[in-house]
């Protein structure tokens, strides 16, 4: 008797300890099954919120492979979040991407208003089987000074007379149109039918944020549009320093293409894209976690490791795009008097970055220009280098 009544007070502490896991368990699988609830339910939201908010795409977001993939995504953007790491969870919420098209304005020209379903359907009018990239090409033109310069202008007249699309979109800030000699040059190089027919001018606001994220440099409020152009009208997107100097054709058989910068990244300076592809809309999402202060996390990095993650979803050409690149060792190759013969441009190249080194040249200076850059321009201005 006197061995149970020693042993009752541990009994009892027993019991309660056993009762109050019990209680801790079941309050803890509660949480946890609000969480994934919330979870779910925080998900469905988004896609309401997607699906009221979202603008006409040319062809139908791959909404649960976006879904499916995300979580790999967020783990391929995290090392590109900067300060947003630790939250990014709680910021990278929407697996679509959300943005509004509503203060888009098109016009031809002389005028004429185009809808964006207009413009879609001339678009995917060049969309054949096999070829999910329109044959429609964009340009972010510069927010600051509207004259435009010389190398601007043989970028355009690249595009136009080597690439050949059916649709030119030159997209531009509010009040900010080209102007000056160069652009006038570019304009007599067609007819006023070619000219009002192939070009397409896009007003938008200059974006200030994206998601919830402020967007303050000049350079990734155009990394913003250029993802949001080619999403909704799919096509080529080129910097108005790249030179288009083959035919873009036989990239037109990926969803999604862009070229090899550097090891460590790819350039969004030029890339290609179906309406809608999973990549673009992805790399759309990531930036979510946007970091302003971080140049090229996002629009170099963050591709590079997207890519690895999502090979399948992303064509990288290695040296036909962004090579020579913009590295001391490399760059000389594009200006340097008389280093032509370190690149093979004429063989490998669909285009050139040109990474703005430029010396006021003109159409006089470059017939004579011993170098890379003297060769393209001649190729691209006279038909001969």
């Amino acid at each position: 008797a006197i061995m149970r009544l020693r042993l009752l007070p541990l009994m009892l502490a027993t019991c309660l300890s056993l009762m109050a896991a019990v209680y801790h368990f079941s309050a803890k699988t509660s949480v946890l099954q609000l969480s994934a609830a919330w979870i779910v339910n925080q998900s469905e939201a988004n896609l309401l919120v997607f699906k009221a908010q979202a603008p006409t795409y040319a062809m139908p977001l791959d909404i649960e492979a976006l879904r499916l993939n995300f979580s790999k995504l967020k783990d391929a953007t995290k090392r590109h979040s900067g300060p947003h790491r630790g939250r990014l969870d709680q910021m990278m919420l929407n697996y679509v991407p959300v943005f509004s098209t509503t203060e888009w304005m098109l016009r031809s020209p002389s005028g004429r208003r185009f809808t964006i379903a207009e413009v879609q359907a001339v678009a995917k009018s060049t969309i054949r089987p096999g070829v999910p990239v329109p044959n429609v090409a964009h340009f972010v033109l510069p927010f600051g000074d509207t004259q435009l310069q010389f190398h601007h202008m043989v970028s355009l007249l690249s595009c136009l007379h080597v690439m050949k699309p059916h649709r030119l979109m030159l997209w531009y800030a509010p009040g900010r149109l080209p102007t000056g000699r160069w652009w006038d040059r570019v304009r007599k190089n067609l007819t006023e039918v070619e000219w009002d027919e192939r070009i397409v001018m896009v007003q938008r606001p200059v974006p200030k944020s994206v998601y919830s994220v402020p967007v303050h440099g000049r350079e990734h409020q155009s990394d913003v549009m250029r993802l949001e152009a080619v999403l909704i009208f799919g096509g080529v997107y080129l910097d108005i320093d790249v030179l288009v100097l083959k035919p873009l054709d036989p990239l037109r058989k990926f969803d999604f293409t862009i070229g090899r910068e550097v090891s460590y990244g790819l350039c969004n300076g030029i890339f290609m894209s179906a309406p809608s592809a999973t990549f673009l809309a992805m790399w759309h999402t990531a930036y979510q976690v946007f970091d302003d202060n971080a140049w090229g996390d996002h629009s170099v990095k963050l591709p590079h490791s997207m890519q690895l993650a999502f090979p399948d979803l992303c064509h990288v050409e290695e040296d036909s795009l962004d090579r020579p690149n913009w590295t001391s060792e490399e760059v000389v190759w594009i200006y340097g008097i008389g280093q032509q013969h370190h690149w093979d441009w004429r063989r490998k190249n669909y285009a050139v970055y040109l990474y703005g080194k430029f010396n006021n040249e003109n159409l006089s200076s470059v017939r004579s220009l011993n170098s890379m850059y003297g060769e393209m321009c001649r190729y691209i201005l006279f038909g001969s280098s």
